[in-house]
């Protein structure tokens, strides 16, 4: 296995929010106003272009929204989200914070254990890491979209699918939130629940909530709705 802690880790070339490899997961970015900071006057303005919506094939349009919170300490704010199926077989990565996707974990054997383990990531081609690999969010709402396509960018089944996000609190401490969408010709919504790792986590910051999730069968994706900010790693 390639070491993947001594890359050095470049800001991606965004087009919408999808590294231009990427195919199938897109990026949404609502977060809050920004203090009136010179650091923030310097943060890169937003990247708007269309995007293609999802292939004939695909089932429609699945939007994955939810509120972050930025954690002003080290060993946090890492976070995935990924798609299983209704066995529990691995889909794909929608996002996966830039640190842990290249290969972090090396040092931090404790980030995003789960997200890991079920996406067999030490192991992902680099198409696949370059696809979810992003910056670390700012704080506020967002919204992931998923064109039900797998990591090939092979269109999936009707059926029920489980979202997850996974985050490091701080250090070994994790929350996962979990929910169900079935994809078919009905639209259909969902919300996630929590649990926390161990369940010491409870007692930290919170990093994300009102996690949920909507389906919207056909649906193409709006191009003038994503955008994009490539912040920090």
């Amino acid at each position: 296995m390639p070491d993947r802690t001594s890359r050095v880790i470049v800001p991606l070339v965004v087009i919408s929010g999808v590294a231009a490899t990427a195919t199938g997961a897109y990026l949404h970015q609502l977060p809050d106003p920004p203090a009136a900071t010179a650091a923030a006057a310097e943060r890169p303005a937003p990247a708007t272009t269309a995007l293609l919506p999802p292939t004939a094939e695909s089932l429609g349009l699945v939007r994955i929204s939810y509120r972050l919170h930025r954690i002003p300490t080290h060993a946090s704010n890492q976070i995935a989200v990924w798609i299983e199926d209704a066995d529990g077989a691995y889909v794909r990565t929608l996002f996966a914070t830039s640190f842990t996707a290249n290969g972090g974990y090396d040092r931090r054997p404790e980030s995003l254990s789960q997200w890991r383990e079920t996406s067999g990531w030490e192991q992902a081609s680099e198409e696949e890491i370059r696809s979810a690999s992003r910056p670390a969010q700012d704080s506020g709402e967002h919204t992931l979209y998923w064109d039900g396509t797998d990591a090939n960018g092979v269109p999936v089944r009707p059926g029920r699918y489980t979202y997850r996000i996974e985050g490091n609190v701080l250090w070994e401490k994790r929350v996962l939130h979990t929910g169900t969408i079935e994809l078919g010709t009905a639209p259909s919504t969902s919300r996630a629940e929590v649990a926390y790792l161990p369940d010491a986590a409870r007692d930290e910051p919170v990093l994300v909530e009102d996690v949920r999730a909507s389906f919207t069968p056909g649906e193409p994706l709006d191009p003038d709705t994503v955008t994009t900010y490539t912040r920090g790693s």
